[in-house]
């Protein structure tokens, strides 16, 4: 079975190796296979063109979240409060970008205003002002919490605004699809590595960068193998041509760590999946009774075992996912705990009228098998009598004009933020659930008081307006020679940086003796 499928995955992975024949890189190297190359170089972006592990190899934020939960100072050196709405910072000095500019406050400005071309930036809605106080210090004035600042900044990173003022087509024309590689490709940040080679159809290799402020990185150069096949990327593990692979298949998970000496790393990160439940097309569904009788049919549990093979959290609130890495703030609202009891389902939906059938739309999703999700789901509500029609979609467009009109929606949706309000704040713009909270808010379906968007969409799930139906964490593979374990941040982004050869480690001390 197993040589079977090797080989099936090995016809696939092919491909991608003889593509890979066009770039030349240099050695000794650590290579990394991932799903996408990144199809722009601009850290502000937020249309998902960068990936926010590049973000962090190239250019550098004011702050980050570390491993243990805590925020890092990253070009900030210090900070003090100077009232109750404005924050003064001090930058590190001498921290030079890639063209060899001096980073100043003015490149922070600078940053700013370009991210707030983004539209989906939330964080702007509450900075009021950001003053440069001299050249290496500047004021923020904002209706944020110290904490909710910070977290917006670590999705902030800071540009040489010299270079870009002289190159601002960097910033907003994609690289052209060619063939050939790139060398030297314009970019200036303050980041741990410099572009070496990209070609955004196969791959981009980086280079330590020898000038870097927080001193020089443990791997010298990384090259990114796009191969957008996950089982493909696994068998590339699994035959040595990469020490490094993203997002092994759930499927495999068994597979992978039964065969060879390859170890699997399973990363969480703020992200879930949402059923919701909607009443315009069937009135039944006004009915609390009737909302938990459809809760009590779902087994989570099951789904997280059989689909995910335990790979993620069953999560009876999204809160679990963010109030563990902020323990001061305080939970107002307190959701139960997952429930499956199909009998007591069964025997509440006796006593109450619900339709034989009910319409369910699905948003795909490249990272979880969502059509498998959704036909759990349908073949969970056959079994107390309710037949679920599916209707499935790619289209955010196709999906925010008709998701209001389907009893049923199935939803992925995910975030770097951290702070408990922000993350709300995001959950209420930036997702798929964005009209479906609007419109549940017009319509009063909530009668209680509530003083912010936490308590209204705990509320929501208190009543069964909305199941979070679980969390699906990452499972990253390597070859067992790396501390890749230990270079991931809270939020789920790997900071190549701290990346070392664990061996090469244990070699040196060996000789050191």
């Amino acid at each position: 079975m197993w040589l079977r499928w090797c080989f099936v995955f090995s016809m696939c992975y092919s491909f991608a190796c003889f593509s890979q024949e066009q770039l030349t890189f240099t050695n000794p190297i650590v290579t990394i296979a991932i799903e996408q190359t990144p199809t722009s170089f601009n850290p502000l972006t937020d249309k998902g063109e960068m990936a926010p592990q590049f973000k962090h190899l190239l250019f550098d934020p004011l702050f980050r979240w570390d491993k243990n939960h805590e925020i890092e100072n990253r070009l900030v050196k210090s900070w003090k409060r100077i009232n109750d709405k404005t924050i003064r910072f001090y930058l590190r000095k001498n921290v030079r970008f890639h063209s060899g500019n001096l980073l100043t406050s003015k490149d922070v400005i600078w940053s700013i205003e370009e991210a707030k071309k983004q539209p989906s930036n939330v964080f702007f809605n509450s900075l009021d002002k950001v003053t440069i106080i001299d050249r290496y210090t500047f004021d923020m004035t904002s209706r944020l919490s110290s904490i909710q600042l910070f977290d917006y900044l670590t999705a902030i990173f800071i540009l040489d605004s010299s270079f870009y003022n002289k190159n601002h087509t960097l910033l907003t024309k994609a690289p052209t699809l060619i063939s050939a590689s790139v060398k030297k490709l314009p970019v200036s940040g303050t980041g741990p590595y410099i572009v070496n080679q990209y070609n955004p159809l196969l791959g981009i290799e980086l280079v330590s960068n020898s000038s870097y402020w927080d001193g020089y990185s443990n791997i010298k150069y990384f090259r990114f193998m796009q191969v957008n096949n996950a089982q493909s990327r696994l068998f590339a593990l699994l035959s040595d041509d990469v020490q490094i692979s993203y997002a092994t298949p759930n499927e495999s998970i068994k597979d992978a760590s039964e065969n060879g000496m390859k170890r699997l790393l399973q990363v969480d990160s703020p992200n879930a999946v949402f059923l919701a439940i909607n009443d315009k097309l069937t009135p039944a569904l006004k009915n609390a009774k009737t909302r938990k009788a459809l809760h009590l049919a779902i087994d989570q549990e099951g789904m997280l075992k059989h689909i995910l093979n335990g790979a993620g959290h069953v999560n009876a609130s999204i809160i679990s996912l963010t109030e563990k890495q902020l323990p001061n703030q305080k939970m107002d609202v307190s959701v139960a705990s997952p429930s499956y009891d199909l009998n007591k389902s069964k025997a509440m939906l006796k006593t109450l009228t619900l339709p034989k059938q009910l319409s369910l739309l699905v948003m795909l999703d490249e990272q979880i098998d969502m059509e498998k999700v959704a036909l759990t789901i349908a073949n969970m509500l056959k079994r107390i009598g309710i037949e679920v029609t599916i209707q499935k979609v790619t289209s955010k467009e196709v999906w925010n004009k008709t998701n209001l009109y389907y009893d049923l929606t199935l939803s992925t949706w995910q975030t770097t933020l951290l702070s408990r309000d922000n993350v709300y704040d995001d959950l209420f713009i930036n997702s798929f659930l964005s009209d479906y909270l609007r419109d549940k808010s017009e319509q009063g379906a909530v009668t209680n008081s509530f003083n912010s968007k936490f308590e209204y969409f705990e509320l929501l799930q208190q009543e069964d307006w909305i199941v979070p139906l679980f969390s699906q964490a990452t499972i990253w593979a390597e070859s067992g020679n790396y501390n890749l374990k230990d270079i991931f941040s809270s939020n789920g982004i790997p900071y190549w940086s701290l990346l070392k050869n664990e061996h090469q480690d244990k070699e040196v001390l060996y000789q050191s003796r």
